[in-house]
């Protein structure tokens, strides 16, 4: 059990050394029953100088609502980018950041056929070409897509209708660049926490990480303690800079603690909670590594999905069915 104050120590070395610091593998692995998910630190509360008040105060809220913190490590934010773990982290966003219609599941699909129905926009165009075309940065493009609102299409998948160019458009995952863009901070650094808690993962998602915006987030949750903390030194949070993630489900906490943590450690997906509960399933893990970058599946009656979503906040059983299916049937779509 990783205690705030060795997390304070870790968060101090990491801007010295410019290395990852790591609290060391646990004694024992993360239980087989409840919830073994990943929360990350994100960079716009973990800048120096107060990188280690806000990772000692996730570690004591999180504490407080039932999760132990099993490990921690401390990266610098631009090797985490620079790495690709940012790119793995958020898999879909980056992938219809970039590929736009073409990287949506057929009903995200079919929430923007309504939306831009409804709009009247016949243009649409992914985040990284919305800049190439509009001649916009990636914080200009974020706060054009915020203004105008942004409209959730699926898991990963999101659309704001705006203006590029002088045209109308319906611009796809418009807040991504700027998001990769604030890992690039050079004295930031990303807070990895490797957690376990008897709480089902909705719970956590809900009452544990609080809403999206961490000034309007509960004062118990997660969010809303960074929150707090980020007021007391004059940090500007949002929406889209909600300080902290929490893996939105069991399949995705495996691929996440997995790669932060069991995998440097030379153990495979079997190192994880939910990996050996596949494992007692029959399901075999060298498939289910092929689910690590959210490709589509489908779902027997031909409509497409992402592992990730398709699992959020799913119990575990569920999750194990679903995965089996998966990956016994053959359903990737490619």
């Amino acid at each position: 059990m990783v205690t705030p104050d060795e997390v304070r120590a870790l968060s101090a070395a990491a801007p010295d050394t410019r290395r990852r610091a790591d609290s060391g593998r646990p004694q024992a692995p993360a239980p087989d029953g409840g919830s073994h998910v990943a929360v990350v630190v994100k960079p716009e509360v973990m800048a120096a100088p107060h990188a280690a008040d806000m990772s000692a105060a996730a570690v004591e809220a999180l504490g407080r609502q039932g999760v132990t913190v099993l490990r921690c490590a401390v990266v610098p934010a631009a090797d985490f980018a620079a790495r690709g773990d940012l790119l793995l982290h958020y898999p879909r966003l980056h992938r219809v950041a970039v590929d736009g219609v073409a990287a949506l599941t057929s009903g995200a699909r079919r929430e923007l056929d309504a939306l831009r129905e409804e709009a009247g926009v016949r243009d649409v165009l992914p985040a990284y070409v919305a800049m190439a075309h509009g001649g916009l940065s990636p914080r200009a493009l974020e706060d054009r897509c915020r203004e105008a609102g942004i409209n959730k299409l699926g898991s990963g998948s999101y659309a704001s209708v705006t203006e590029v160019g002088g045209r109308p458009t319906v611009v796809l995952n418009g807040f991504l660049p700027a998001l990769d863009q604030g890992y690039r901070t050079p004295d930031a650094s990303v807070g990895l926490l490797e957690c376990h808690s008897e709480r089902p993962v909705a719970e956590l998602r809900d009452e544990v990480l609080g809403a999206l915006h961490p000034f309007h987030a509960a004062p118990g949750s997660l969010r809303g303690a960074l929150g707090a903390l980020a007021r007391e030194h004059g940090i500007e949070l949002s929406e889209g800079r909600n300080a902290v993630h929490l893996s939105a489900g069991h399949l995705e906490g495996m691929f996440q603690n997995w790669r932060y943590f069991t995998a440097g450690d030379g153990d495979g997906l079997d190192g994880t909670s939910f990996g050996r509960a596949l494992v007692r399933a029959g399901v075999d893990l060298d498939a289910v590594a092929a689910l690590a970058t959210d490709p589509d599946v489908t779902d027997g009656a031909g409509r497409t999905l992402s592992p990730h979503g398709a699992t959020e906040n799913l119990d575990r059983d569920e999750a194990v069915r679903l995965v089996a299916r998966w990956t016994t049937t053959k359903e990737l779509a490619g």
